[in-house]
């Protein structure tokens, strides 16, 4: 399988990591996404903004898929969804993982949500985890 991972530093991209460990299998392929230059949505939200920052975030959790072929990319977007759907196409990926945060109601209405944007416009499956 091939899976491609958004992930954006925050502590529910790190919990998508972290269930992805628990269903990967050694022959499985991981993209890990990092999208940089995202205007924000909400305050809570992880901008990165600088290459440097989101390559060093990235290697931090790479460590955690040491055992595991992956690789890093980093691309540069004003639309998350659409850049992390487009990687996802381009490498023929089989599933998109991502975390949410689990809004609800008007803040999700108000804020968006990055998680679901992905969910409506993949022509893949889409795995959340929150």
């Amino acid at each position: 399988m091939r899976y491609v991972v958004a992930y954006d530093g925050s502590e529910h991209s790190r919990k998508a990591v972290m269930f992805l460990l628990k269903i990967l299998k050694k022959e499985d392929e991981v993209h890990l996404v990092t999208v940089v230059k995202e205007p924000p949505k909400s305050p809570e939200q992880k901008i990165i903004e600088e290459r440097s920052k989101a390559e060093e975030m990235q290697k931090e959790i790479q460590k955690d898929l040491s055992d595991f072929s992956v690789k890093l990319n980093i691309l540069e977007s004003l639309d998350v969804p659409e850049a992390v759907i487009e990687y996802c196409e381009k490498v023929n990926c089989d599933v998109i993982v991502t975390g949410s945060r689990g809004l609800t109601g008007l803040k999700k209405i108000v804020m968006g949500s990055v998680s679901e944007a992905i969910l409506n416009k993949s022509h893949v499956p889409v795995l959340i985890i929150r």
